[in-house]
């Protein structure tokens, strides 16, 4: 079994439902299944956000576990610092620096004014091998951190009703919210779809950017408190929850 994890993506699963200054120190554990076998934690995440005056700065760790440390490690740090708007978040610098298989990897992408100004990747992709991807898609584009801060907040999404506009650095694709759906008198669930398009691989194997659905999972009370993440491609289901320790 080989598990293809888009780690910045698992980053984000910091809850802010405010402009208050906060610091917030966050655990969040990957699980991956893969048909009917049984779940398995692969990956872990240490989080810390800060929010002062406004502004956002995300930092996170990401350490591989059991399976995934032989076959796909994936171990980094990384930051991304922006603006806290009244529907979301809005990034100035994202940076990611990551070992996967024994190759240091680095990302940066820094905008200004919804537009991306610079963008690093090292090595570069050989784009060849990619979808092609309009440089007009990137206007008005968030970091995957970014977008996920945003889903934790349930106000953000408009009702399940928001489309995000997402560029990783290499991926440009939409995550379209498209129906709610209250299962019970304690939970609403938000499904979406995720359109791709561009910087794509023939065939892509990386849950996070290229899942057949996605579903976020919340409490049907005051606060509509985010409860999980879970996406899926092909045979393989990936589920992100918060360690309460």
């Amino acid at each position: 079994m080989r598990i293809f994890i888009n780690i910045y993506f698992l980053l984000v699963f910091t809850c802010v439902s405010s402009l208050a200054d906060t610091n917030e120190e966050r655990k969040f554990i990957i699980e991956a299944k893969l048909g009917i076998l049984p779940s398995i934690e692969i990956m872990e995440i240490y989080t810390k956000l800060k929010t002062k005056e406004g502004n956002y700065d995300y930092i996170f760790d990401i350490r591989s576990k059991n399976i995934v440390k032989f076959i796909n490690e994936t171990n980094g740090k990384g930051t991304v610092k922006g603006k806290i708007l009244p529907d979301g978040y809005m990034p100035f610098k994202y940076t990611y620096s990551y070992i996967r298989k024994e190759k240091n990897k680095y990302v940066e992408i820094v905008y200004k004014e919804n537009d991306i100004k610079k963008i690093i990747v090292t090595p570069p992709y050989d784009k060849s091998k990619l979808t092609p991807l309009n440089e007009e898609l990137l206007k008005d584009t968030i970091d995957p951190p970014t977008f996920f801060l945003s889903i934790l907040d349930y106000k953000n999404i408009n009702d399940c009703q928001k489309t995000f506009q997402i560029f990783d650095g290499k991926r440009r694709y939409n995550i379209e919210f498209n129906k709610s759906d209250i299962i019970s008198d304690n939970l609403i669930v938000c499904n979406a779809k995720q359109i791709k398009l561009g910087g794509y691989k023939e065939k892509e194997s990386d849950v996070f950017a290229a899942s057949d659905f996605i579903k976020i999972v919340y409490e049907n009370k005051k606060d509509n408190k985010f409860l999980r993440y879970e996406a899926k491609n092909g045979l393989i289901n990936i589920l992100i929850n918060q360690v309460v320790e």
